[in-house]
């Protein structure tokens, strides 16, 4: 072996020594750089790229907006605070009406709520009521409306009130004898003509079937047989009576 291979061997394993030693030495220092180095290749590969989704600036000089990643505007959507909404006033509910306490049956509805007249005499209807229509009263010598119905029956016959209330009026004259008028609780008015006797006054309280006088004549019907001439009024207006007995 010659002095060169010699020293050839000699250098190379004086280097080899040389690195072993370094790396000893700055090997933790060679790891780190190695390591940001290899981090900085990744994120050079990872930078993403220009595709083409941003628009220009155009002619009129204004600054071009990202288009079409809807993305980025939901999420500034959900960062964006959104104000307190007040809470809507809560209607409190209209307490129903209290309802009224039930007025006491009049015995006049017998309980089906349709009105119930009670006869006040027993007998046979001699004169209907006319409504509207013109009858002749020979005792006057003149036509006129029959505003109730005559009630056949003997003189000195007890005369009821066909419904409960209080007694109105309570007179005598010439035309029509003794004369008794109720009021009642719906407001609707009895009349009882041709009375001898009357057993009330007014402001007198009556119950249906209560006496309130007695049959005696009524001067302007004297052509027709003994008998009450009676009326119903309801609201102002003559009803006939023989639709309620």
């Amino acid at each position: 072996m010659n002095t060169k291979n010699i020293k050839d061997k000699i250098t190379r394993k004086i280097n080899r020594q040389s690195v072993k030693t370094f790396l000893q030495k700055q090997g933790l220092y060679v790891l780190i750089f190695l390591c940001v180095a290899a981090a900085g290749i990744t994120a050079i590969i990872a930078w993403p790229r220009d595709n083409g989704n941003q628009s220009q600036i155009g002619d009129n000089g204004q600054g071009a907006s990202v288009v079409g990643d809807s993305s980025l505007d939901d999420e500034l959507a959900m960062l964006t605070p959104k104000p307190n909404v007040a809470p809507s006033a809560t209607v409190a509910p209209t307490p129903s009406a209290t309802p009224k306490a039930s007025e006491k049956p009049n015995n006049n509805n017998n309980g089906s709520g349709s009105i119930k007249l009670k006869k006040p005499v027993n007998g046979k209807i001699i004169n209907s009521f006319s409504g509207d229509e013109l009858v002749f009263f020979a005792s006057l010598n003149e036509w006129a409306t029959h505003n109730g119905v005559d009630i056949q029956a003997d003189k000195g016959t007890s005369v009821m009130a066909a419904m409960s209330g209080t007694v109105s009026e309570a007179y005598t004259n010439e035309a029509d004898g003794g004369v008794v008028i109720i009021s009642h609780s719906d407001k609707s008015e009895t009349v009882y003509a041709g009375l001898g006797d009357l057993l009330v006054t007014e402001g007198d309280k009556v119950n249906a079937g209560d006496a309130i006088g007695t049959l005696g004549e009524l001067p302007k019907e004297l052509d027709l047989p003994s008998h009450l001439h009676f009326e119903y009024i309801v609201g102002g207006k003559w009803k006939d009576p023989a639709k309620y007995f």
